[in-house]
């Protein structure tokens, strides 16, 4: 009998402790499964047009735990901090397709051409500048658009006397073009025998044969080479500035076409990071990025380099697009290829897609698209078939061919919106009706489910992914000249042009699995507006305003806090 008593207590107190176990077990994974924030009273969009619309999201981490409706209490433990949202739309963090992170920060502290419509402005925007400028310190930024006052050139005449203490480089809105003074282009030996680089052209006077200040593409180098490196403080302050300002506009991730002094700049800037970069350096870096690469691997989700950047031609403002057919102001050009050694570059890219590192190509005329998705074909012909997710960085004007070819394979076509409400105001003095009609064709890409991207080219457009998204649904140019829309036929809906921000971008990084979406498992990136850009009206966009940023589950700008 007291054996079976003692079986019986060994029993229950067996139970006993399987139950404790259970409970231990059960407890643990409950606190695990708590939040450390739940925003609430929000009208949240998850990213996908036909989803359910949410008024909670919980984050754990850096990622996105839930996302419901009112039921958050079972989320709730003692240090979870709740957010009230009042009400505000979320959708998920913009992502820029295409930015200089590093020149537009640069050029928030530089002297500011971009609005000047005048000649005397001009100047007197340089009398400005140069008033408190200390003696041989360099100026530069600029961002003047000559077709602002009628599409004359500015020359070294406009400003020689004024800037005769200090070297000036200041580049066109699109970085194709710059104009240097006289004490610039002494410094760089620029003179009557100085020959054309490859890739580049130095304007000079019809009749002196005088280098006037204006250089184009590789040109530019000429004079940029010799301008001193900044500190790596001051690069940390421009980039710090840069940062800033993408968190007040929402954005929560970049693809940035960077130097390799620009891409040391973020890795030494690590664990300060306000926003996700993906690193496109340029080609020329191709051994140096192999050895980095093979020593420390491609980084992480916080800042990626496992890109590279190639240029095939100029812009369409500096007539330096490599074009089929002539200029219409310009008949005896057609613009140019800039790469330097066609062949090298040929060799290059196979070794960079042996290397599965995703190839990013600026193409904008239509004769520069088409030769390099050539290129592409033939890499498809020598490398065999496997996801690489090719990029065209602004596909802007193309022949049919070209648009068919991007249709039917998967190059990723790297647009900037902004451009066809901008450029247009003045495109029909450079290119043909048949031709305009194939540029920034939007809609075509959507409807043949093409992953089209959007994102700005900062500084060349504004940064603002709301103006962006502006210029995608209405299409009407800045100028006012097509209210009903530039091709309007092209124009897209609101919900096309959101996923060309976030999806699509997302896919064009192979990062579709953790961002772009607002998903539980998905990083918590996303981005607060005052309103709900698919209700109003397509004029009331642009007075949308970024209530706060976060990215990872950390709020990088809140505008109740800046008092903004």
């Amino acid at each position: 009998m007291h054996f079976v008593k003692y079986l019986n207590f060994v029993c229950h107190l067996s139970k006993r402790i399987i139950s404790l176990i259970l409970l231990f077990f059960i407890t643990s994974c409950t606190t695990f499964e708590k939040a450390d924030k739940i925003y609430i009273n929000g009208n949240i969009y998850t990213g996908i047009e036909s989803d359910t619309r949410y008024n909670y999201i919980a984050i754990k981490d850096d990622i996105i735990l839930s996302l419901g409706l009112d039921t958050y209490h079972h989320l709730i433990y003692d240090s979870t901090i709740i957010i009230d949202l009042n009400n505000n739309f979320i959708l998920p963090g913009f992502i820029d397709n295409h930015t200089h992170l590093m020149w537009g920060g640069a050029t928030l502290r530089s002297i500011n051409l971009k609005d000047i419509d005048e000649k005397d402005k001009f100047i007197q925007a340089f009398r400005d500048y140069t008033f408190n400028k200390t003696d041989n310190s360099w100026i530069e930024g600029g961002n003047w658009d000559h077709e602002n006052w009628g599409g004359i050139l500015p020359s070294k005449s406009w400003i020689d006397s004024i800037t005769s203490k200090n070297p000036v480089l200041v580049t066109r809105i699109d970085g194709h073009m710059a104009l240097s003074n006289s004490v610039a282009l002494r410094a760089a030996g620029i003179n009557k025998l100085t020959l054309n680089p490859p890739g580049g052209i130095i304007e000079r006077d019809s009749l002196s044969g005088e280098a006037t200040g204006i250089l184009k593409e590789n040109a530019i180098d000429l004079v940029r080479n010799i301008i001193p490196k900044k500190t790596n403080e001051i690069k940390d302050e421009i980039f710090n500035a840069s940062m800033k300002h993408a968190a007040s506009l929402g954005i929560t991730q970049v693809h940035d076409m960077c130097s390799w002094d620009d891409l040391l700049t973020f890795r030494r800037n690590k664990d300060v990071l306000t926003l996700r970069i993906k690193g496109y350096t340029w080609y020329e870096n191709w051994n140096d990025l192999k050895m980095l690469i093979n020593s420390e691997g491609i980084g992480d989700d916080m800042l990626r380099w496992n890109g590279l950047k190639a240029m095939v031609d100029g812009s369409l403002g500096s007539r330096t697009a490599w074009m089929h057919n002539h200029y219409l102001d310009e008949k005896n050009s057609k613009g140019f290829l800039i790469i330097k050694d066609t062949i090298q570059f040929k060799k290059l890219i196979l070794d960079v897609d042996n290397h599965n590192i995703q190839l990013a190509v600026h193409a904008i005329g239509d004769r520069a698209n088409d030769w390099i998705i050539d290129q592409f074909f033939q890499v498809f012909k020598s490398n065999g078939k496997k996801d690489r997710r090719f990029r065209i960085e602004h596909a802007q004007h193309l022949t049919q061919k070209g648009i068919n070819n991007i249709i039917n394979t998967d190059i990723i076509p790297s647009m900037q919106p902004y451009g066809c409400i901008d450029d247009t105001r003045w495109m029909h003095k450079r290119i043909t009706t048949d031709l305009m009609s194939r540029s920034y064709v939007f809609n075509t890409f959507i409807q043949n489910s093409v992953n089209l991207t959007f994102g700005s080219d900062w500084d060349v457009t504004p940064l603002n992914p709301l103006e962006g998204i502006y210029a995608a649904v209405s299409r009407k140019t800045l100028d006012g000249s097509n209210p009903d829309g530039w091709y309007p036929e092209q124009k897209i809906s609101i919900f096309e042009a959101i996923k060309c921000y976030t999806k699509n971008n997302a896919y064009a990084v192979f990062q579709e699995k953790k961002t772009g979406i607002l998903k539980e498992g998905f990083y918590a990136d996303f981005t607060v507006l005052s309103e709900d850009l698919t209700s109003i009206n397509i004029e009331n966009i642009l007075d949308v305003k970024v209530m706060r940023t976060v990215v990872g589950g950390k709020e990088v700008y809140t505008k109740y806090k800046t008092g903004e």
